[in-house]
C-alpha cells in the first residue's frame, strides 16, 4: 500500500464531499475508517459499478451515505443477510459490510455465525469501539469486563464477546485486527480481507470519545489515540493466534503464512512498543453521570445546577433575543453572530429601542435610544443599586399623593398607609376570577367582530402585520367600545 500523501492525491472521489461536515462527533473514529476505505477502493479500482457497500443501524450506518458506491441502508443487525443475498444474485459484485460492534456481534450475532460458517464471500469492516454510541453509551457485546457505562454502572459484569474466536473457528475465514490510530496497517487489513475470496472480517478499535471514552477516563479522543499507539503492537508475521493489544492478520493456513498488516513496509517498525500497564483508573463506587469522569485534568462535563425557573427564565431571554434579531438586516445580523458587534450597538445604530436586558451592564452603548417606561442607562456601566430603586410601597404613596386621598395620620404622600379608597368604583368588590380560557375566547371573538368591521385590504394588512389593529381602527374611525 502507498503513504497516504500518495494515495489522499485521489480517494476524495470516492466520496460525496459536498455533504461534508458529517455527522458524526468531534473525534470520532468513523471517518478515519471511511477514508481509509476509500484510499483502498481507489487504489484497487473498484467504483460503484463494481462494489456495493452495505451497512446497517447505528452511527457507522451512516458511512454509506457519504461514499459514491451504490449502498444499502439496512435492518438492524441485518447487514450480514443482505449482503449475502446481493453477492447471491450479482456474484461478479464485490459486497464490503460496514457496521458497529452491537450491529455485528449482538443483534446480528446470529447472522455473523452462520456467514462464518457457511465461509460467504463477503468483507466486514467492524467499526468496534466497544460501547452502543448511538444511542447514549449503553454497555454493549465487546464492553470489556469492569467497563462504567450508563447501563452498568458498577462496572459491566460480562465478558465481552471474542470476535477472533468466532472468525477463526472456520478454517477458511480470515481475520484481522488494527485501530485507527494505526492508519497504513488499516489500510493493508482492508486490502488484504476485499482479496481473499472467502468470508473476511477486520476488527477495528475505534475510538467513541463522548459517549465512552470521557466516562472511562480519557479527556480526549487524542488521549483515547495515544494509548492505542502506546498499547497496540504489531504480531508477529507467523502468528497463528493475536494476543490482547496486538494487531495483525490471521489468514487460512492454505493461503500461506500471513503478512498481518506489514506488507512490504517493515523497515523501521518498533515490534516491542511503550505500553501502559492498565487502562485510566476509573471513579471508584457507581457511574451516577458522566460528570465523575476524571480525565486528567478533572470532571470532563458540566454540572448544571440551573433550577427550572433559571431555564425558563434563560428560555425567555432566548427568545427575546431572536425577535429582537429579527428587526436587524442580515448582514448585520451575521457581524453581531461574528461578534464583531454588539446587540446593543447594532440596534442603537437601527435605531431600534435597545430592551433592558440588552443594556445591562458594560454592553449599554453610550447614547442609546430607551424605550418610554424604562429606567436609564447606568452612568458607571453598571446596574442600579437594589436599595435605590422604587419599591411598590413608593409607588403607593405617589399614587395617593396624586389622587389626594385622605390619609390616615399624616399628609398625601407620607409614610403613613393610604385609608380605603372613598370612590365607587375603588369600593366596589373585585371581580370574580374568570376562567383563563373564556377570557381568551371573549377576547378573540371581540377582535374577530372588529375585524369585520375593516376593509379587505386593510384586514390583509393587520394580517400581515404591517398595521395594527389599533391604528386600522382608528383610521376607519371605528371606537372598539361601540362593538360587543
Amino acid at each position: 500500500m502507498p503513504e497516504a500523501a500518495f494515495a489522499e492525491l485521489d480517494f476524495k472521489r470516492r466520496l460525496k464531499v459536498d455533504l461534508f461536515p458529517t455527522i458524526w462527533c468531534p473525534g470520532c473514529g468513523i471517518g478515519t475508517i471511511m477514508i481509509e476505505l476509500a484510499m483502498v477502493l481507489d487504489e484497487m479500482g473498484m467504483d460503484e459499478s463494481n462494489t456495493i457497500i452495505v451497512t446497517g443501524i447505528g452511527c457507522t450506518g451512516r458511512m454509506g451515505s457519504y461514499m459514491k458506491y451504490e449502498s444499502v441502508y439496512t435492518l438492524h443487525g441485518r447487514t450480514l443477510p443482505v449482503a449475502e443475498a446481493i453477492k447471491a444474485v450479482r456474484p461478479e459484485m464485490q459486497v464490503i459490510v460496514v457496521a458497529g460492534d452491537g450491529d455485528t456481534a449482538s443483534i446480528g450475532g446470529n447472522h455473523l455465525i452462520h456467514a462464518i460458517r457457511r465461509d460467504a464471500p463477503l468483507t466486514v469492516l467492524c467499526n468496534n469501539n466497544e460501547i452502543y454510541g448511538l444511542t447514549g453509551g449503553q454497555t454493549g457485546p465487546t464492553t470489556p469486563s469492569g467497563t462504567k457505562t450508563l447501563s452498568s454502572p458498577a462496572g459491566n459484569p460480562n465478558t465481552p464477546i471474542n470476535l477472533q474466536g468466532l472468525v477463526r473457528s472456520s478454517s477458511h475465514a480470515l481475520y484481522a485486527k488494527t485501530t485507527v490510530y494505526h492508519q497504513l496497517h488499516m489500510r493493508n487489513a482492508i486490502r488484504e480481507a476485499i482479496e481473499h475470496p472467502g468470508f473476511s472480517f477486520v476488527d477495528i478499535t475505534s475510538q467513541c470519545i463522548e459517549n465512552n471514552g470521557r466516562r472511562i477516563g480519557f479527556a480526549s479522543a487524542n488521549e483515547m489515540l495515544t494509548f492505542y499507539r502506546k498499547t497496540y503492537k504489531r504480531a508477529p508475521k507467523d502468528a497463528e493466534h493475536l494476543n490482547p493489544f496486538e494487531i495483525g492478520i490471521l489468514t487460512p493456513k492454505a493461503d500461506g503464512a500471513a503478512a498481518n498488516g506489514n506488507g512490504a513496509a517493515t523497515a523501521g517498525v518498533t515490534t516491542t512498543p511503550e505500553r501502559p500497564e492498565s487502562l485510566p483508573e476509573q471513579p471508584a463506587g457507581q457511574l451516577v453521570s458522566a460528570t465523575e469522569s476524571p480525565g486528567l485534568a478533572g470532571a470532563t462535563a458540566k454540572v448544571s445546577t440551573a433550577t427550572d425557573d433559571e431555564k425558563a427564565r434563560r428560555r425567555a431571554e432566548s427568545q427575546a433575543r431572536a425577535a429582537v434579531m429579527a428587526q436587524l438586516a442580515p448582514e448585520v445580523k451575521l457581524r453581531v453572530a461574528k461578534k464583531e458587534l454588539t446587540l446593543a450597538e447594532a440596534l442603537t445604530s437601527a435605531g431600534i429601542p435597545v430592551p433592558e436586558w440588552a443594556r445591562t451592564g458594560a454592553s449599554a452603548p453610550a447614547g442609546a435610544p430607551v424605550a418610554p417606561g424604562e429606567v436609564e442607562i447606568s452612568a458607571t456601566g453598571q446596574d442600579l443599586r437594589t436599595q435605590d430603586q422604587p419599591t411598590e410601597l413608593d409607588a403607593q404613596k405617589a399614587e395617593a399623593a396624586v389622587e389626594e386621598r385622605n390619609l390616615i395620620g399624616g399628609m398625601p404622600g407620607s409614610d403613613t398607609q393610604p385609608a380605603a379608597p372613598r370612590t365607587a368604583h375603588d369600593a366596589a368588590p373585585p371581580a370574580a376570577a374568570t376562567d383563563p380560557k373564556e377570557a381568551r375566547r371573549a377576547e378573540a371573538q371581540r377582535k374577530l367582530a372588529l375585524m369585520q368591521r375593516l376593509d379587505p385590504e386593510v384586514k390583509l394588512r393587520v394580517a400581515k402585520g404591517e398595521l395594527t389593529l389599533a391604528d386600522a381602527l382608528r383610521e376607519a374611525g371605528i371606537d372598539p367600545e361601540t362593538v360587543s
